[in-house]
């Protein structure tokens, strides 16, 4: 299997369809294994990285990367041969503890493993044991969170936890992550190499900081994710404009820092509120035809019930104590477009009343923006241009495509059709995705 290694998720799809081509092996067993490792890679790699990088040691990150892909490869080898099993998960995570021993063998008298049970992976006898216990389901929860927390450490810039993140525990491949950020493959191999030199030069260990470096560092995770769940409802992503499966894996890691002890706090609680409220509404977002529904035109009988009743639990559990985050008021936002039966119901002075207090946390440009977008709804057309005209650097999002596609709205509202043609051509030609574009089009074609 040397030889394919470091091959990137693609092209390990790609030697899945060779081997699930060869002579021999009957078509409908040919696409039920490949659907089923294509979920597996996603589902369950991230948890086989991070319990075989809490084997190896953190210094070993690209060995448990290799030790993974060699169980899946080997996976639809005998899954080919003998079928799929009846619990293909199991059969995995018993792979990959075989696969770690005979690793361990391999490599004993010329290489370090994980610190703590070094000296326990020397003898056979140790190790089995050793292996069983960090195999138990509560450890692998464990060993996920403790991967999140070495992903984010301050030793690796910004851009390259977000990448190790959605390659070690999301099992994205690399031109998937490129895809996301809009830059090459590359760029992105870059990164993670970068990141995983910054495990072994740091010297990062797969465990909760504590005291002050508990919290910056939960809150380096907390904005990924935050990044993640922005990238989840994007256009950049994917032509469909959202991406579910990345959405619910927001979600997922940030369920995991709610039920650990060290984690539960209430901006934690308020950030899983906001990915509950948003991702409840992502079925609505688009059309039979592929096309974008703005919200007012969603309908509201898609949005998922069980999520927003999700949400409601963990903003009333993030209203604990003093502590007033942007994820506190952002899900309040949220939550005040969610419990609204009808566009014409929303209470856009309470969610005004949100952004003013939005704005004095976080006075950025792009939440000046949104905020405008409510006084429109409120006060009219013109007064929210004189606010967008207001909005200190706003020049600094003269590239955004977003400003220029709200401009031709007011201007559109105002009856100034040549400024609305003017700013929804520039909206067009800076979008990214050719499912807002199509939106832009029309909206410039009823001008």
């Amino acid at each position: 299997m040397k030889q394919f290694r470091n091959c990137g998720t693609v092209v390990f799809i790609s030697i899945i369809i060779r081997i699930m081509n060869s002579p021999g092996i009957p078509d409908n067993t040919t696409t039920n294994i490949r659907e089923l490792v294509a979920a597996l890679t996603r589902s369950e790699s991230g948890k086989l990285v991070a319990v075989l990088t809490r084997i190896f040691g953190s210094h070993n990150l690209a060995l448990a990367e290799d030790a993974v892909q060699d169980v899946l490869i080997k996976a639809i080898e005998n899954w080919s041969l003998h079928g799929i099993p009846s619990n293909p998960a199991a059969w995995l995570f018993t792979a990959a503890r075989n696969k770690a021993i005979d690793t361990i063998r391999k490599y004993r008298r010329q290489q370090t493993f994980a610190n703590d049970i070094s000296s326990l992976l020397e003898s056979e006898y140790t190790a089995a044991f050793t292996l069983d216990d960090c195999f138990k389901e509560e450890e692998i929860r464990d060993d996920q969170l403790h991967m999140m927390f070495a992903c984010c450490h301050p030793a690796i810039s910004k851009e390259g936890q977000i990448a190790l993140i959605m390659k070690t525990l999301c099992g994205f491949s690399i031109p998937q992550i490129a895809r996301a950020f809009i830059t090459s493959p590359d760029t992105i191999a870059k990164r993670l190499y970068r990141a995983r030199q910054s495990f072994r030069d740091n010297n990062i260990s797969l465990e909760i900081p504590a005291g002050h470096a508990l919290q910056n560092r939960l809150n380096n995770i907390l904005e990924t994710i935050y990044l993640l769940f922005n990238e989840a409802h994007s256009a950049s992503f994917h032509e469909t404009l959202t991406r579910k499966d990345l959405a619910e894996d927001t979600i997922r890691l940030c369920s995991m820092l709610t039920e650990h002890e060290a984690t539960k706090l209430p901006r934690t609680d308020a950030l899983l509120a906001l990915l509950y409220f948003h991702t409840s509404r992502l079925t609505s977002r688009i059309d039979e035809h592929g096309d974008l529904l703005l919200l007012k035109d969603q309908h509201r009988e898609l949005w998922d019930k069980e999520m927003i009743e999700r949400g409601v639990f963990y903003l009333s559990r993030a209203a604990t104590g003093n502590e007033m985050s942007r994820y506190h008021l952002e899900a309040a936002i949220a939550y005040e477009h969610c419990k609204a039966a009808t566009y014409e119901d929303t209470d856009w002075q309470a969610i005004l009343n949100y952004y003013d207090l939005l704005v004095k946390l976080i006075p950025s440009q792009v939440i000046l923006l949104n905020r405008a977008i409510v006084i429109k709804e409120l006060e009219g057309p013109a007064n929210a241009l004189a606010c967008i005209r207001e909005i200190p650097g706003i020049n600094f999002l003269q590239e955004y495509y977003l400003l220029h596609a709200i401009l031709g709205e007011l201007h559109k509202e105002m009856g100034e059709k040549e400024t609305a043609r003017m700013h929804y051509e520039k909206a067009i030609r800076l979008s990214v995705s050719e499912t807002e574009k199509r939106l832009l089009r029309k909206h410039l074609q009823d001008v």
